[in-house]
């Protein structure tokens, strides 16, 4: 069975190829935003089972979502996406409460192995 997933990142293409890649492979996707504030009403509302997380957004950046997020649901999995290769900002995340990591750019292949590691699936 799928997951329940929320699709976070400022780019609409991004969002959608995201979304697209998820729903090839079982999931649904139950939300997009592109803000915090869009974030946490979706996450009220359709209690996913996964957030993909942008690191880099143009209203908040991903640390601040992922401090939103943990402040009202500690158990939901986010995944952040990104093309940042920098270990000392994963360790950051990971102390935030990210359960996992994409790289941009990448493949249905390389989504679905993230997906499977963050959610311990």
């Amino acid at each position: 069975m799928g997951l329940k997933v929320l699709v976070v990142d400022d780019s609409p293409v991004t969002r959608t190829m995201i979304a697209d890649f998820l729903q090839m492979t079982g999931h649904q996707v139950v939300g997009e935003a592109d803000n915090l504030a869009d974030v946490l009403k979706l996450l009220e509302v359709h209690k996913p089972d996964l957030i993909t997380l942008d690191l880099s957004m143009g209203q908040e950046d991903g640390f601040t979502v992922l401090k939103g997020i943990r402040a009202v649901d500690k158990q939901v999995k986010v995944l952040i996406v990104s093309a940042n290769t920098q270990q000392e900002i994963y360790d950051m995340l990971i102390a935030e409460g990210a359960t996992g990591f994409l790289m941009k750019p990448f493949s249905v292949a390389d989504l679905t192995s993230a997906v499977m590691k963050a959610t311990g699936s």
